[in-house]
C-alpha cells in the first residue's frame, strides 16, 4: 500500500511537471500502448526530441585550430558556464547544435572563421522520476539506454510487483514544445517476451498503479474491516440465498 508521504511526493512530482517546473527532456516501439490526452495533456507523439543541456552537465568545447581557447566546463546552478576569450555562456535548456552556433558566432568576433566542436561528456541532469506501486519512488539518473521495465525494477529494489498493474503503467513526457503528454503502457507482453521495452527519455515521469485486486483489498481493509464492526467471515442473507464473505 502506498504511504501518504509517497503519495504526496508523487502528486508533487506531477504538479511540478504540469507546471513546467521540471526540465523538459520517443522513439517508435512495437509495444501496444494506450495514447490519451486528458485535461492538461496534449496528444501523444513519438517524435524524438533533442537533448537539452541541464545544470551539472559537463561539456567539452574544442577549437581544433585554436586549441588554447577550448575547455571542459560544468554548467553551474545558474545554468551558465564560462569560456576563455568569450566569457559567460547561457547553456541550460539549449541543444548542442544551438550552443555550437552561438559559440562560433561569438568566437568569430576575435578569431578568423573559428570551428567549434561541442560535446556533452557527463549527462548529470539527465534523470527520470518513478512513483506509485514501487518500494523506492524517487528520482533516478538516466545513464545510457534504460527501458520502462528496467526503470520500474530499479525503483522497486527488492520488493514485489505482485500488487502492480503492469498492464496500465502511466508514462508522462514533454513534447518538443514543452507540453506534457501522457500514455499508458501494457508491459505484460514484454514480461512474456513477446514485445520490446519502451526506452525512457530525460525527465520522463513513470507511475505504476495498483492492481485491481490490491485496490479491492485496500478498500476492504481501510473502509470496511476498520470502520464496520463485523468479522470477515460473516454471513448475510439476500433473498433466500446465503452469501459468505
Amino acid at each position: 500500500m502506498t504511504s501518504k508521504p509517497r503519495l504526496r511526493s508523487l502528486l508533487l512530482l506531477l504538479f511540478l511537471f504540469l507546471s513546467g517546473l521540471l526540465p523538459a527532456g520517443c522513439g517508435q516501439t512495437s509495444m501496444q500502448a494506450g495514447k490519451t490526452s486528458p485535461a492538461r495533456f496534449v496528444p501523444w507523439s513519438d517524435e524524438k526530441t533533442e537533448y537539452t543541456v541541464g545544470v551539472g552537465d559537463e561539456i567539452e568545447v574544442k577549437l581544433p585550430y585554436n586549441a588554447e581557447f577550448g575547455d571542459r566546463v560544468t554548467v553551474g546552478p545558474d545554468g551558465r558556464f564560462t569560456l576563455p576569450l568569450i566569457g559567460e555562456v547561457r547553456a541550460e535548456g539549449r541543444t548542442v547544435a544551438d550552443l555550437t552556433a552561438e559559440l562560433e558566432s561569438r568566437y568569430s568576433r576575435d578569431l578568423r572563421s573559428p570551428r567549434v566542436q561541442v560535446a556533452i561528456r557527463n549527462y548529470v541532469s539527465s534523470r527520470f522520476f518513478v512513483g506509485g506501486e514501487v518500494s523506492k519512488p524517487g528520482v533516478y539518473p538516466l545513464q545510457g539506454r534504460i527501458g520502462l521495465m528496467e526503470a520500474i525494477i530499479m525503483a522497486n529494489g527488492n520488493g514485489s510487483l505482485d500488487t502492480a498493474r503492469m498492464s496500465q503503467v502511466v508514462l508522462i513526457r514533454r513534447s518538443g514544445d514543452g507540453q506534457p503528454m501522457m500514455r499508458t503502457v501494457d508491459l505484460t507482453n514484454f514480461i512474456r517476451g513477446s514485445e520490446n521495452d519502451v526506452p525512457l527519455q530525460p525527465s520522463d515521469v513513470v507511475f505504476v498503479p495498483k492492481s485491481t485486486i490490491a485496490e479491492l483489498n485496500q478498500f476492504m481493509d481501510q473502509f470496511v474491516t476498520r470502520m464496520i464492526p463485523f468479522q470477515r467471515s460473516f454471513i448475510y442473507t439476500l433473498g433466500k440465498t446465503q452469501n459468505y464473505y
